[in-house]
């Protein structure tokens, strides 16, 4: 059967075994150096370093063209692959993502009935890698489309990154730190420690030798996950080898992890941090038991939905400590969906929106009960890992009794995220005007099939809230208000 085809940039450094092993079809970005653009790999490293070395030898990079993206489409497609998932380092930091989606826009011309879907998986080197080795994995083991992209999605949340600079001199070629800060960094012979998560990049410190650097990482890590959990890492290196085996001995010891890699930089990323980097990517992961009884079973079709919806829901915001969670309540045509976009148009919101994943979850909606409690089992499951994970959730279902808000409130304290219900109301002719609008397809972000009818039904089954978190919902409205204004 054929499967998800996987497509990635050159800036994933990825060991080139796995690479091989999964069949990932890498895009080189540009390297320009002395004058003359390279292909990320063209050069050996030896030259590469000898090069970049070079002070008279301007060293930057450039994303991959459109047709290069395109060129690896058709080549997937031509190998067998059912669809691709391109995923391309974070948009911030490159124009790779535009490129590829423009790549993408070509080939739905090209190659009609053959999806190619771009991720942005926010992240750098292997905190961008490790996503596209989940989905590697999980196109490898069947996974579909959607499937893959949700895999793809868990670790970009959870991937995080820090890492030692030998030097400050190649930020400062390429403009992303003064001089002066380089100077300064080298009269002292400082090594700035950086770190990356949730897309933001920072320095967190500073150490004077490569032993204390290491030692950082470590207790950086250790910091900032829990006791007992399982982790994988991956140990970065720019033309450091040695450095790297070092680190590895001590995460070994000290993190003991599920898998270690040791991977080294490609051009395009030792251009910005310069030879001597060492670095520390990981991930915490939380592996699903194979079943083995009818309760198993369950869970594991449990998590499958929920792994389904997810593959929806696009790139999600950052992790944070105690995430916020927004639960939307109220009665169909109010408008809850309409909020939901705004309040995630200015916030950093993963929507779970129940219409749109029903529709995700069955192609041809019944709206049994029996369908309702899958979908609703899954929404709540899916909601529970992104809290776990530290992503703000906003829940865009009508949650009208208080047997359908109760399982929120215990996810929300179980997760420790801050709980927020906002009841969404509209006079009757507006809520007559809506459905009308709806049948009459005028919206077509509007993906709920209720009809006047089922709002009259529904509107005698509500129960109101119990419990009244104060004026947060007027402050919420009068945020919206001062924004049309």
């Amino acid at each position: 059967m054929p499967g998800i085809a996987i497509v990635t940039d050159s800036s994933a450094c990825l060991p080139a075994d796995l690479v091989e092993r999964y069949s990932v079809r890498i895009v080189p970005l540009a390297l320009l150096l002395g004058g003359t653009v390279f292909r990320d790999g063209d050069l050996s490293p030896e030259e590469f370093y000898a090069r970049l070395r070079d002070p008279e030898q301007r060293a930057t990079t450039a994303a991959p063209a459109p047709g290069e993206f395109l060129e690896a489409f058709r080549s997937a497609r031509a190998g067998g692959g059912s669809a691709v998932l391109c995923l391309t380092l974070s948009s911030q930091y490159s124009g790779t993502h535009s490129s590829a989606v423009n790549a993408a826009d070509l080939a739905a011309r090209e190659l009609p009935g053959f999806e190619v879907r771009v991720f942005d998986t926010g992240g750098i080197a292997m905190t961008h890698g490790f996503a596209v080795l989940d989905a590697a994995r999980a196109a490898a083991a069947g996974a579909t489309l959607d499937e893959t992209v949700a895999a793809a999605n868990r670790a970009s949340a959870g991937a995080n990154l820090v890492g030692v600079l030998e030097t400050t001199r190649y930020l400062a070629r390429s403009g992303r730190v003064p001089w002066i800060v380089h100077f300064a960094t080298s009269l002292l012979h400082i090594k700035p420690v950086i770190a990356s998560s949730a897309g933001r990049t920072g320095a967190i410190g500073r150490v004077r030798t490569i032993t204390k650097g290491v030692e950082l990482m470590i207790d950086y890590v250790q910091r900032r996950t829990s006791p007992g959990t399982a982790l994988r890492l991956a140990v970065m290196h720019a033309d450091a080898r040695e450095k790297a085996e070092l680190l590895a001995k001590r995460v070994r010891e000290a993190l003991g992890p599920t898998e270690l890699l040791i991977t080294e930089f490609t051009s395009v990323m030792a251009v910005h941090t310069g030879p001597g980097f060492l670095g520390l990517a990981w991930q915490p992961i939380e592996p699903l038991p194979a079943p083995t009884t009818a309760l198993d079973e369950h869970r594991s079709l449990l998590h499958r939905d929920a792994s389904v919806l997810e593959g929806t829901l696009g790139v999600l915001p950052g992790s944070v400590e105690h995430p916020p969670f927004a639960v939307l309540s109220g009665l169909p045509g109010t408008g809850k969906s309409h909020l939901a976009r705004e309040i995630a148009r200015r916030h950093p919101f993963a929507v779970v929106e129940s219409d749109a994943l029903r529709k995700a979850l069955v192609k041809r909606p019944s709206y049994s009960q029996q369908e309702s409690a899958r979908l609703f089992a899954a929404c709540h499951e899916l909601i529970r890992q992104l809290l776990l994970r530290g992503i703000p959730v906003l829940f865009d279902a009508t949650n009208l009794k208080e047997a359908h808000r109760r399982p929120l409130y215990d996810i929300a304290q179980r997760t420790g995220a801050r709980l927020l219900v906002v009841e969404v109301r509209a006079a009757e002719d507006v809520v007559r005007r809506r459905m009308q609008s709806r049948r009459a397809a005028e919206n077509p972000l509007d993906r709920s099939d209720a009809t006047l009818d089922v709002y009259h039904i529904m509107r005698g089954e509500a129960e109101p809230i119990a419990g009244d978190d104060g004026d947060a919902v007027d402050r919420i409205l009068l945020e919206l208000k001062r924004v049309r204004a």
